[in-house]
């Protein structure tokens, strides 16, 4: 959808296009919590993912759902969903935020105004990345929460006085703790989202246009079709970066591995470095990938909510206010001449 240019840093279309961010990742969350329960137990188990191995606590989704459920109830499917809540508004409200104001600056540029592309991988990784800065320390809280024993103590935690629980006892490193991994990773994830979601909506207007034989001005385009440019933008977006995911989580967990008891083996991972080599060299390259197939289906419902929420939002609220500000301009500049004559 096209965004108007006009007033595009005004005080009120700034507040919408972060309370629009916002609500996209209140949405979202509430969508991908599942999933995200069992990408974080797939990736934080060293037995391998398998119904054949009697070791390992989950073999596959279904058994790993049924598992979960079980012993936890439907409480534990949804397991640090108020942490992650306060994670992914906080993080989105940023992000969209700070994306427009980027492009809008970047738009301002030759260089960045001749490749359009770059400009949506440039501002959309920063924006990850300042969104990221924002939310880790409710990131660390959440994981914990999910990873955590269902009778420990750390699996009742508050996003917010759990965040401050993490940094009074293990101070800046634990409540920073995977920030600089994930920093690395988000950069490319969020950038290639940014460029992959608008190649395909480029792409499905081009070709409505060429179906239809009539103009798409406005790039317009029905929000199933959003839905289905989003998901394939955060598919192959994270499948790019998955292997680092694998590796944050794990070194999130260095402090308080006897809340995870029932789990079975804990990942040693004191540092990036030792987390790298000991998946290497206990479960093998596939240890990486562990938990990928529910990620790329949370990746994917997840990029597809951001994004076709947000752009319906600024479709239904934020663009009408600016083209409101854009006429009131345009009467004032009016008035003006008037005077003048």
């Amino acid at each position: 959808m096209k965004t108007p240019n006009a007033n595009a840093h005004s005080s009120t279309v700034q507040v919408l296009q972060a309370v629009g961010g916002g609500v996209s990742g209140a949405v979202t969350r509430f969508v991908s919590q599942p999933f995200d329960v069992l990408k974080i137990r797939f990736q934080l188990q060293v037995e391998p993912l398998s119904k054949s191995n009697e070791s390992a606590k989950y073999g596959g989704m279904l058994q790993a759902f049924a598992t979960i459920y079980r012993e936890e109830g439907m409480r534990g499917i949804w397991k640090g969903h108020v942490a992650g809540q306060v994670m992914s508004i906080s993080y989105a409200f940023v992000q969209f935020w700070s994306y427009e104001q980027l492009r809008h600056a970047a738009a301002q540029t030759k260089f960045f105004h001749d490749h359009n592309h770059l400009s949506y991988f440039v501002c959309g990784g920063t924006a990850g990345c300042l969104g990221t800065l924002v939310a880790q320390p409710f990131d660390v809280v959440r994981t914990r929460v999910v990873a955590a024993d269902p009778d420990s103590s750390t699996s009742k935690l508050r996003a917010v006085s759990g965040a401050y629980r993490v940094f009074r006892y293990e101070g800046l490193r634990g409540i920073t703790s995977g920030l600089a991994l994930t920093l690395l990773q988000i950069y490319p994830l969020v950038g290639a989202n940014f460029v992959f979601y608008k190649l395909f909506n480029r792409m499905l207007v081009t070709f409505g246009e060429y179906i239809f034989d009539k103009p798409n001005p406005e790039h317009q385009i029905p929000g199933p079709l959003l839905f289905l440019s989003g998901f394939t933008a955060g598919v192959l977006s994270k499948m790019l970066v998955y292997p680092a995911d694998v590796i944050k989580k794990r070194s999130m967990l260095h402090h308080f591995e006897d809340d995870r008891k029932s789990f079975g083996e804990n990942p040693k991972c004191r540092s990036v470095r030792e987390c790298i080599a000991n998946t290497l060299k206990y479960e093998g390259p596939a240890g990486f990938y562990k938990g990928m197939l529910p990620t790329l289906y949370k990746s994917g419902v997840m990029a597809a909510c951001y994004f076709t929420i947000y752009d319906t939002f600024n479709h239904y609220v934020t663009h009408p206010y600016q083209r409101y500000e854009k006429s009131l301009e345009e009467e004032k500049q009016r008035q003006a001449k008037k005077g003048k004559w």
